[in-house]
């Protein structure tokens, strides 16, 4: 993330342009504090020493049913390390999510992803543009 901050973030920010990303610090918090129980002060010592006041305007959670997670990621061909966790792994990550969305609705919109339906990129794409015309 440090890098990926420095070589392209920043820089971008600076020109004045959109950045978007598919992860980021809620991801670490999630996935790391939340799901593999790492020291929560320890996480955000690393990203306010990384990211110095970077954050996002808008973040975007797709909720899934669980066991429908886990089909999904049993069909992939290419599986990751993260994809090799438990149910209940996935199922402390998703909490943290939500919880992490419900803390500040302003910022966070959650969307159900379980239908494997175009309309969720559709749902995105106009909250982004109506968000994004403000």
């Amino acid at each position: 993330r440090n890098e990926h901050i420095k070589n392209k973030i920043k820089p971008a920010l600076k020109e004045n342009s959109i950045v978007i990303c598919d992860r980021f610090t809620d991801s670490t918090l999630a996935y790391q504090v939340f799901g593999k129980k790492i020291n929560k002060n320890f996480i955000n010592n690393v990203h306010k020493y990384i990211l110095e006041n970077i954050k996002p305007d808008l973040t975007f959670v797709l909720t899934v049913n669980i066991n429908k997670a886990l089909k999904r990621i049993n069909s992939r061909k290419k599986k990751n390390r993260y994809d090799k966790f438990s149910k209940k792994f996935y199922e402390n990550v998703q909490r943290s999510f939500i919880k992490i969305a419900k803390k500040n609705k302003k910022r966070y919109f959650l969307i159900d992803n379980s239908k494997d339906s175009p309309e969720v990129e559709k749902i995105i794409f106009n909250k982004f543009i109506k968000i994004f015309n403000k």
